[in-house]
């Protein structure tokens, strides 16, 4: 048994001794007064006990409460940023506007960066799509007007996962 069943019946059996003691005391002139409050104790006791085991056999068959999650403390801003970008793919490319608003802005100076590296300037349409694809240049491409529908599907992940990997494709010119 745990300590505060313990506790408990202890407890309840301290009220049925304080209890006796009264009913005593106060039909002591009747004979029968003490049978009939020892009686009425036991039963209450009786009964208390049976209450107190139920309530140990339920809580024994629930399932173990869960904690409280804490939340992750991350070590340094690098895996913070990691995980604000991974965010912000995942939500960021759920409808047309996100992606124009929230992705686009991040990957078109890494497409700039990345190209200039090779001496191309990401105005350079034809050149830039040369290096990016048809495809990834249309995701970067700096004359891009904002979407028409801006709550329509958004870009897939595998696309934008396209455009990044032959960013790092190009790799280092030198």
């Amino acid at each position: 048994m745990t300590r505060a069943l313990w506790a408990s019946v202890i407890t309840l059996a301290v009220f049925v001794v304080i209890g006796l003691g009264i009913a005593i005391g106060v039909g002591a002139p009747d004979p029968g007064a003490f049978e009939r409050a020892a009686a009425g104790m036991l039963g209450g006791l009786g009964l208390a006990t049976a209450l107190i085991a139920l309530s140990a056999a339920v809580d024994a068959g629930l399932p173990p409460r869960r904690r409280p999650r804490r939340p992750v403390e991350l070590s340094d801003a690098g895996t913070s940023g990691l995980l604000a970008l991974e965010l912000l793919l995942r939500f960021g490319a759920s409808t047309a506007g996100d992606f124009h608003a929230q992705v686009r802005p991040r990957l078109v100076p890494l497409a700039s960066s990345c190209l200039a590296r090779h001496g191309v300037m990401l105005s350079d349409r034809e050149r830039s799509t040369e290096l990016l694809g048809a495809d990834g240049y249309a995701l970067v491409d700096p004359a891009a007007a904002p979407p028409e529908d801006r709550f329509g599907p958004g870009i897939p992940e595998e696309r934008i996962r396209r455009l990044v990997d032959r960013l790092e494709g190009l790799g280092d010119p030198l």
